[in-house]
């Protein structure tokens, strides 16, 4: 497994909005947005149970995770490696990743509405991490 830079690290532990790629049963990549936590090492993100995620991961665990930041200096991360389905988030852990993303009132409001909702939880332990520095807008 490659190492992640330490900017690489820094960039998933902001609340970026990710897009999670898996691939469907016909070859095809499916991407949607999605939040996540990354912690030890792993990227830790929820998703409806019997949702085309789940789906494709259970029959094809590759996952690739895209974080990209769109102002200048242009950044953008691509976390190549294996997906796994496991129970849904903890409670804790539901709430830590909607106030991550909401703030503490709306994220803990965020939560508690939607506590009961059929979820899974995907694990995606990185295996490559592909970094790309743009240089647009910058002077040499």
């Amino acid at each position: 497994m490659g190492k992640a830079t330490a900017q690489a690290e820094a960039f998933l532990h902001e609340p970026q909005i990710a897009v999670l790629a898996t691939v469907d049963r016909q070859g095809r990549p499916h991407a949607m947005p999605i939040w996540y936590l990354y912690e030890d090492g792993v990227v830790i993100m929820s998703a409806g149970r019997g949702s085309q995620k789940q789906r494709n991961i259970e029959r094809n665990p590759a996952a690739t995770l895209v974080l990209d930041q769109r102002e200048t200096p242009y950044y953008a991360l691509m976390v190549r490696g294996t997906a796994e389905i496991g129970p849904p988030l903890t409670p804790e852990d539901h709430r830590r990743i909607s106030t991550r993303y909401l703030g503490q009132d709306e994220g803990r409001r965020y939560a508690e509405r939607t506590q009961d909702h059929d979820a899974i939880s995907i694990r995606l332990t990185p295996e490559d991490w592909i970094e790309f520095h743009g240089q647009a807008g910058h002077d040499e």
